[in-house]
C-alpha cells in the first residue's frame, strides 16, 4: 500500500501532536498554519524583550507520556497552588499528605476523603475512559464507578458534591463558575496536582512539538491559510491558499468546526462572545504581597477575583518582571496596594482579539461548553459529510479505530485521533 499523504490544517498544539505522531507511523504528513508562528493560544510572545504567555500560561491536563515524548520542560515548585480567600491561605502541596494536612488546619476535614476518591474517580476515567473508540456514555461510567463506591461523581451534580466535603468558599478552585449543575465528573477533568509552569513560557510547549514533528518529517508551512476545500466526486482532494493547492488522500481540520462549516452539516452557530479575559503584565518590580502570602509568591494564586501568578519568580528565562492573571485588574490594585504604580505594560487578551489572533470563532476556548448536555456521549459529535475528511480539535468527536467502519479500514489513527 502507498504511503498515505495527510494534509493537517491547524499547527495549533493539536495539529502538532497529531502531525508528530502520523509522521511516527510513517505517513507523509504536510501541516498548514494560517499564522506565522505555530502553537495557536500556546504561545509566548515577547515584548520590550519579556516573555509573556498570551494566552495559556500553565500545563497540566496533558498527559504525562506526551510531556515526556517531547521533551517539554517544566519547572515545579513543592506548592503549586495557593487558596487565598477571605484572609485565609491554603498552600496547596504536590505531596498528597502535606496538601491534606494543610486542608485540615483551615478546617476542612472531609477533604482527604474527598480527595482519596476523586483521585480513584480520576484514574478510572484515565484507564478506561480516555483512549476509546467513541466518548464513553454516563451509564458506562457508572457502571465502573459503583465497583469502588464512587457513583457520586458520575450521578450527582458537582455543587452537590462539593458541599459533601468542602466549604462552599472553596468550590470555585475545583470547578469553574456555571458548571455547579454539572455532573461531578468535571471536578475529576480539571483536578490535576500536576499544574506546572513551562520554561519559557507555553510557547515552548509548540516548539518542541513541532522539533519533534518537522524532526520526523512533517512539512511545515506557516503563513498558509487554506481558503478553500477542493472537491471531486464527493471527496476532497485538496485545500487551496490562495493561488496554492496542496492534494492529499486523507485531511484533517485541526482547528475549530466553525472555520468550516461546509463540513460539519449541522455544526451550531454560537453567535455570542464569552466573556472572559486575561492580562499579561509587565512589572518594574514585583508588589508588596500580603503578609500572609510571603514565601507562596511563586504559587498559582488562587483568589476570590481570579487566578494569577508571577511566572518570572521561578522561570528566569522570562528576562523580566510578568504578571498573567484572569482576575480584572482593579481588583488586584486593591489587593496589591502598590502594584499600580510598578505596571509598565498591559496586554489583554479577550475573545473579540483572540478571535483575530488566533483565528478562533467567537473566542470560544472550548469549542463548546463543559455543561451537562455537553459532556460524555452528549457531545455534539461533529463529523464531517466526506469520508477522508477528520476533526480533531477541542470539542469534537473523535473515532480512534473501527475495524468494520470505511473509514477506519483505509486509515489507521489509533493512538492519535483522540
Amino acid at each position: 500500500m502507498s504511503t498515505k499523504r495527510i494534509v493537517i490544517v491547524g499547527g495549533g498544539h493539536n495539529g502538532l501532536i497529531l502531525s508528530a505522531l502520523l509522521a511516527e507511523q510513517g505517513a507523509k504528513v504536510t501541516l498548514l498554519e494560517a499564522n506565522s508562528k505555530l502553537g495557536g493560544m500556546t504561545d509566548t510572545i515577547e515584548i520590550q524583550g519579556v516573555k509573556l504567555s498570551r494566552a495559556s500560561y500553565v500545563l497540566g491536563l496533558m498527559p504525562g507520556f506526551l510531556i515526556n515524548k517531547f521533551k517539554i520542560p517544566l519547572l515545579y515548585n513543592d506548592i503549586f497552588q495557593v487558596f487565598y480567600v477571605n484572609d485565609k491561605v491554603i498552600p496547596f502541596y504536590r505531596d498528597s499528605r502535606k496538601r491534606r494536612e494543610e486542608m485540615i488546619k483551615a478546617g476542612e476535614t472531609r477533604y482527604p476523603e474527598f480527595e482519596d476518591k476523586l483521585l480513584k474517580f480520576k484514574k478510572l476515567l484515565y484507564d478506561k475512559f480516555t483512549f476509546v473508540e467513541k466518548p464513553p456514555t454516563k451509564d458506562s461510567i457508572l457502571e465502573e464507578a459503583k465497583k469502588y463506591g464512587l457513583e457520586e461523581f458520575i450521578q450527582e451534580p458537582a455543587k452537590k458534591v462539593l458541599s459533601e466535603y468542602i466549604s462552599e468558599d472553596y468550590h470555585e478552585f475545583f470547578i469553574y463558575p456555571g458548571m455547579e449543575r454539572t455532573s461531578a465528573y468535571v471536578i475529576a477533568y480539571f483536578f490535576s496536582p500536576e499544574w506546572s509552569l513551562v520554561e519559557g513560557g507555553m510557547g515552548t510547549v509548540s516548539q518542541k512539538i513541532a522539533e519533534y514533528a518537522i524532526d520526523k518529517g512533517v512539512e511545515v508551512r506557516v503563513n498558509s491559510k487554506v481558503e478553500e476545500l477542493i472537491v471531486r466526486d464527493d471527496k476532497v482532494v485538496g485545500v487551496r491558499m490562495g493561488n496554492t493547492v496542496v492534494d492529499g488522500d486523507v485531511f484533517v481540520i485541526a482547528t475549530s468546526p466553525l472555520q468550516f462549516p461546509e463540513l460539519v452539516p449541522n455544526v451550531p452557530k454560537r453567535g455570542y462572545y464569552p466573556g472572559w479575559k486575561k492580562y499579561n503584565v509587565i512589572l518594574s518590580d514585583y508588589p508588596r504581597f500580603p503578609e500572609k502570602l510571603k514565601g507562596l509568591e511563586n504559587s498559582l494564586l488562587d483568589t476570590e477575583f481570579g487566578e494569577l501568578l508571577f511566572p518570572s519568580i521561578l522561570d528566569k528565562s522570562r528576562n523580566g518582571v510578568v504578571m498573567e492573571t484572569m482576575a480584572d485588574l482593579e481588583d488586584l490594585y486593591q489587593m496589591f496596594p502598590d502594584l499600580k504604580s510598578k505596571v509598565k505594560y498591559v496586554d489583554e487578551l479577550n475573545a473579540f482579539n483572540a478571535e483575530k489572533i488566533y483565528n478562533l470563532p467567537y473566542g470560544d476556548l472550548n469549542h463548546l461548553p463543559m455543561r451537562e448536555e455537553f459532556i460524555l456521549e452528549k457531545r455534539l459529535g461533529y463529523e464531517t459529510k466526506y469520508d477522508n475528511v477528520y476533526l480533531c480539535s477541542a470539542g469534537t468527536q473523535m473515532c480512534i479505530r473501527d475495524s468494520s467502519c470505511s473509514k477506519c479500514s483505509q486509515f489507521n489513527t489509533k493512538e492519535v485521533l483522540y
